[in-house]
């Protein structure tokens, strides 16, 4: 017989609800910490980083706000996060707003739009039973 293992590591971002919306996902920033702390008992997970998406607002200072509060999480994280955390990444930023989260520290912007124009689809097609924003 022929015995195979198949590993897997995922190399993720968690996710940080910094605006506080109820139509963004993630931890609150405050439970971050906690969470990073459990992350070593799953040995196929290897965090790089944090993710955000800042709300949607027309003020840039507002936005700003969002992505400051990720980069300020991450630099205290830093300082306590097990070894096999480095939190490299900081993903924020999209079409409308990876100018700001660039002059904040991104690492990863997420500019599809940008360069494939806008979704023909709603958001529904992808996420059934999701109400549309």
């Amino acid at each position: 017989t022929i015995s195979c293992r198949i590993y897997t590591t995922s190399v993720d971002s968690t996710q940080v609800n910094t605006s506080g919306e109820a139509s963004k996902y993630g931890l609150a920033p405050e439970d971050v910490p906690a969470f990073i702390q459990t992350l070593p008992a799953y040995t196929a997970l290897r965090v790089r980083g944090l993710m955000t998406l800042a709300r949607f607002s027309s003020e840039a200072e507002r936005v700003r706000e969002c992505f400051v509060l990720l980069r300020t999480l991450r630099d205290q994280l830093r300082q306590s996060a097990p070894a096999t955390i480095a939190l490299d990444a900081l993903s924020m930023g999209m079409s409308g707003d990876f100018e700001i989260a660039i002059e904040e520290g991104a690492t990863v912007v997420r500019v599809g739009q940008a360069i494939f124009g806008a979704r023909t689809l709603p958001d529904s097609h992808f996420w059934p039973g999701e109400a549309s924003q």
